[in-house]
């Protein structure tokens, strides 16, 4: 039953409105028992009637039988508690968003200084053809309207007023896209029905708040439609960005300060980009580069710089804008050097006395940067008297290998030296973060090192992988870098890349080359053999290196670097081997004289991510500690560090809540600032980042709810494919009960009376 009820059955006065009434039972039997209960008791009485006996005629009887049946249909109305149910009904919503953020003020057409902006463009569609797109949804809908700016702001939502109020639209540049809270508060925004459809007019970047998914998940929970008109450039303009800053933080003076980023380029870019190194605050460059990177691919960038005094220094590495690019905030990375002048103490030890441990023990005796002692286990007993750097003992104790940065081993035979000494080398690196280089040679490494576990776990090659032959005949090659290796501060024997690459492609041939087994997964290899192959058929790897905890393991799989001194002198010799030494010694560098050392597990934090601080003793008996948080400006505060609960001999604590600047930790009551980190805070890519139109996201977010995307030129379709507007109900009306009623008491008592009135009529019991 709806709309209107006889006025005597309600009890009320016939009203115009757009209620619905249903009829509700409280009846609690399955319909099927309810159906055998009604048959069974109309069949009984039926049955009863056609079997008395009675001078009563057919008609008679059937009269009285009605009168049974209209009885017992009352009492079943009464006990189902049979009501009438109401719900007063309207139009449906329609919600309107409107983007008002940072990427809607910009135009995309770059040749036209006057062309309209993505907000103009809209306004220009929503008022064209006397707003026939507005007025035609005001016509089968209640409309609501929000514009999304720096907050969300209730527009004037009349068919005739709204077009007023989008002609006073204006852009934020400084407005963030909360595009998801915008839709979900649409959804949620009253009491009252969910919207049956949401058209956004924006261009679906989403910079800040609630992901556009959720809100569309949120959406079709509530039955709500959504509809996207994109508006904006599906291509971005040219946009240079430089990430990933890749540096070492702390270096020895007149080191190769190999300073690395990613370079990535957006959009149409038709002019090479110029990279430029430069110490920040100076104008004049360190070193400059020019590449032709490949859109929206990742190029790697290397510059290289040679400090000269020791200190503090902060390194900036700036791409030149190009044509067309809005966003110049993300053409650099910077990165926090500290150079020191230091000595590295080097060991240098050897089985035999082969070249390569007579060339380099003349080399490094030489140099005024290196601490040298060596040791050599085929030499007579006069040996460690008559040479200033000899030692007559290899040292077998961490408390021993802590006066020295690197190790050099060059082919030590194992079986000379006690199987503890290769625990306390590993500890020496991991721990310590001490360097250690070990060098292949014809008698004893790799071949008889393969039942050393210890060992075995500091080598950067799975050495079960290599032959068995304890020999290999002699192969005349030239070493081939890798490009990983060519990234390498080791692997710069000229004053830029290209020059390294062409002086490596004229070094002297090696003349031997040791089969090293298969690179561990976690290992990098630097150098490779022109023409040999490992046994799973890669190239095979004759410089491979690994971090080992704290310090870094390199090895060689040839023992005569010395001939790269044929006709040119020590000058590529000497160059390889001081800058590795050094590179293996950074890791002594980060520690004071106690063995602290102080590191962050990055050097950029977005802002609101915190930052771990972890503070690693040698010995794990310190439990108490604190660092000095200094900010570029504004006064440092004091934070106390805590033990680690899953890493013995670590103290650590989280920075949170910091705001973007650069900082830098440092250990409380250090005598000096080695033991101390640098990292910067930035603010997280903002509304200019990214200022393609995100139609994919439009779409997908359209197709989850049902809805549909449409671009600025498509949206008059949008008319003729919004749902049936469908009557939704505002509120629910009192019921009426029918059952609990006077003449429904009334009916029954005269049912009752009727029949049996009737039936002593006839003399029938």
């Amino acid at each position: 039953m709806t709309q209107r009820l006889p006025a005597f059955i309600a009890q009320v006065a016939p009203v115009e409105t757009d209620a619905v009434w249903r009829l509700q039972t409280h009846w609690t039997f399955a319909p099927w028992l309810t159906v055998v209960l009604i048959s069974s008791a109309a069949a009984l009485v039926i049955y009863c009637y056609a079997r008395e006996r009675t001078p009563a005629g057919a008609w008679y009887r059937s009269l009285l039988g009605l009168l049974r049946l209209a009885t017992i249909a009352m009492i079943l109305v009464m006990l189902s508690e049979l009501l009438l149910a109401g719900t007063r009904s309207g139009r449906p919503r329609f919600g309107w968003i409107f983007d008002l953020s940072g990427s809607m003020s910009v135009t995309d057409s770059l040749s036209q200084a006057d062309a309209p902006s993505r907000l103009d463009k809209v306004k220009q569609k929503l008022l064209e053809d006397d707003a026939a797109i507005v007025r035609g949804v005001g016509g089968q809908y209640d409309m609501d309207a929000l514009t999304l700016g720096a907050t969300q702001q209730p527009l004037a939502s009349a068919a005739d007023q709204l077009p007023d109020a989008i002609e006073t639209l204006r852009a934020d540049p400084d407005a963030m896209t909360r595009l998801g809270d915008a839709v979900q508060s649409m959804v949620e925004r009253s009491a009252g029905p969910a919207p049956q459809a949401v058209v956004v007019w924006t261009d679906g970047r989403n910079t800040a708040g609630r992901s556009l998914s959720a809100a569309a998940d949120a959406a079709r929970r509530a039955g709500t439609q959504l509809f996207f008109i994109g508006v904006g450039a599906e291509e971005s303009p040219p946009d240079i960005v430089l990430s990933d800053p890749l540096a070492d933080e702390v270096v020895f003076v007149d080191d190769i300060l190999s300073l690395g980023a990613t370079l990535r380029v957006k959009g149409d870019l038709k002019t090479p980009v110029r990279l430029t190194l430069r110490q920040e605050g100076e104008s004049t460059p360190l070193a400059e580069q020019t590449l032709n990177p490949s859109t929206d691919a990742a190029t790697p960038v290397q510059l290289l710089h040679r400090p000269t005094e020791p200190g503090d220094y902060r390194y900036v590495i700036e791409a030149a804008p190009v044509e067309g690019e809005r966003d110049a905030d993300n053409n650099r990375v910077a990165f926090d050097v500290q150079v020191r002048k230091a000595h590295v103490r080097v060991l240098l030890a050897a089985g035999y006395p082969m070249y390569e441990f007579r060339y380099l023990k003349s080399l490094l005796g030489r140099d005024t940067t290196v601490a040298l002692q060596t040791y050599l286990q085929e030499s007579d007993l006069q040996y460690a008297t008559s040479d200033q750097t000899a030692i007559q003992r290899f040292p077998l104790r961490r408390r021993d290998l802590d006066q020295y940065d690197v190790v050099v081993l060059l082919d030590v035979d194992p079986q000379l030296l006690p199987r503890s000494v290769w625990s306390e080398l590993a500890g020496f690196v991991s721990e310590d973060g001490g360097g250690l280089v070990m060098v292949a040679g014809t008698r004893y490494l790799p071949w008889a090192y393969r039942r050393y576990e210890d060992f075995q776990s500091l080598s950067p090659t799975r050495l079960d992988t290599a032959p068995l032959a304890s020999r290999t005949p002699p192969d005349q090659y030239l070493l081939r870098p890798t490009p990983l290796g060519m990234q390498s501060s080791s692997f710069q024997l000229g004053d830029n890349p290209r020059d390294s690459q062409s002086i490596w492609r004229r070094l002297t041939a090696l003349n031997w080359a040791a089969d090293l087994g298969e690179p561990k997964p976690a290992a990098q290899v630097l150098a490779v053999h022109p023409s040999r192959t490992t046994a799973e058929g890669r190239p095979l790897p004759l410089v491979a290196t690994q971090y080992f905890g704290a310090g870094q393991v390199l090895m060689h799989g040839f023992d005569s670097s010395y001939l790269w001194r044929k006709r040119v002198g020590d000058v590529y010799f000497a160059r390889y081997w001081v800058q590795t030494l050094r590179r293996l010694a950074h890791g002594r560098l980060k520690r004071d004289d106690r063995g602290w050392e102080l590191a962050v597990e990055r050097g950029e934090y977005e802002r609101g991510e915190p930052v771990r601080v972890r503070l690693r003793t040698p010995d794990g008996g310190v439990r108490e500690a604190a660092v000095l948080l200094q900010p570029e400006s504004g006064p440092q505060q004091r934070v106390e560090l805590s033990p680690s609960a899953v890493r013995p001999g670590v103290l650590e604590t989280d920075l949170e809540d910091l705001p973007a600047g650069r900082y830098r930790v440092l250990l409380a009551g250090a005598d000096s600032e080695s033991v101390s980190a640098t990292f910067e805070v930035v603010n997280p890519p903002g509304e200019f980042a990214q200022l393609e139109m995100n139609a994919a996201g439009m779409r997908a977010a359209a197709e989850r709810t049902g809805g549909a995307f449409y671009r600025l030129d498509e949206a008059q379709e949008l008319l003729a494919n919004l749902p049936e507007a469908q009557r939704v109900p505002i509120e629910s009306l009192p019921p009426i009960e029918l059952w609990n009623r006077w003449w429904m008491l009334a009916g029954i008592c005269g049912c009752l009376c009727a029949e049996w009135i009737l039936r002593k009529r006839k003399a029938m019991l």
